[in-house]
């Protein structure tokens, strides 16, 4: 069985579309970083040794070298 895309007006009655379609209070974009293959292995088992994503970490680290 696949996963399909319909449109949200086709979607039944009973799921919570606005609910779950509402935007996120704050405006999120992409950033794309190439790393090599070792360097994001290695933060990517950081971040779960820290039981957080690695955006998060990511994140965090960023902002801790521009507070510096």
């Amino acid at each position: 069985m696949a996963l399909t895309v319909k449109p949200l007006d086709r979607v039944r009655k009973t799921i919570p579309v606005k609910d779950v379609a509402k935007p996120s209070a704050h405006e999120l974009v992409r950033v794309n970083l190439q790393v090599e293959k070792n360097t994001r292995i290695r933060w990517h088992t950081e971040a779960m040794k820290r039981d957080i994503s690695l955006t998060e970490l990511i994140q965090k680290a960023v902002d801790s070298y521009i507070e510096k």
